[in-house]
């Protein structure tokens, strides 16, 4: 997901704070409800590995095992165009997740702080 955006903390942020790749409107029944599970904002509400592979066999075993296509949709985005800013390899997460989240905060504080000062101001007047 997030073929268009470069990977970076921002993305991390925009993500710990709801966003989401757009769903695939003609993926199999099952997969959409799946997927939306995976995306639960706290952790012990996703479903594990054993679940998910369940799940999903159980899709694959009542779909038609006769036919094979494959779906195209605009909401996967291109497979021939690579961007710069995007990573399609595995790599370690956890220092810049850190940053990200250290970044959040930082952010979430500046604003407590400047509603503070508005209310400081507001009272005095």
């Amino acid at each position: 997901p997030f073929w268009d955006r470069i990977h970076d903390t921002e993305l991390i942020i925009e993500i710990c704070d709801g966003l989401r790749p757009p769903i695939v409107t003609n993926a199999p029944e099952g997969y959409i409800e799946l997927m939306k599970e995976c995306w639960n904002s706290d952790p012990k509400k996703r479903p594990t590995a054993e679940d998910i592979y369940r799940k999903i066999k159980g899709i694959w075993f009542s779909e038609n095992p006769n036919t094979t296509k494959i779906i195209v949709s605009p909401d996967i985005g291109p497979i021939a165009e690579n961007n710069p800013g995007a990573v399609y390899k595995s790599r370690p997460l956890s220092d810049m997740i850190l940053s990200a989240m250290f970044t959040r905060s930082l952010r979430s504080q500046s604003i407590t702080a400047e509603v503070d000062l508005f209310r400081v101001i507001k009272e005095a007047m």
